[in-house]
């Protein structure tokens, strides 16, 4: 829980994931909708040059199948 990006030290508040919920869909009436709340999940970022992250972060591969999964299931009538 860093004030500023990337500035974490032991000072820095730790919250474990643990039953968080990043994602979320359902129907809303006619349509469909998808929230996410990591703002990289679903991007292919390279931060100050070395740091991947989204879907260029290797223990992330799940994320690209995520997409795979939702795009159709928006998608459909």
């Amino acid at each position: 829980m860093s004030e500023v990006a990337w500035q974490i030290d032991e000072e820095t508040e730790y919250r474990p994931a643990k039953g968080s919920h990043p994602l979320a869909y359902r129907k809303y009436g006619q349509r469909k909708v998808v929230v996410s709340g990591e703002a990289a999940m679903f991007s292919a970022q390279i931060s100050q040059g070395k740091y991947k992250m989204g879907l260029n972060q290797r223990e992330a591969h799940q994320n690209i199948q995520l997409l795979l999964n939702i795009a159709p299931w928006l998608a459909e009538e």
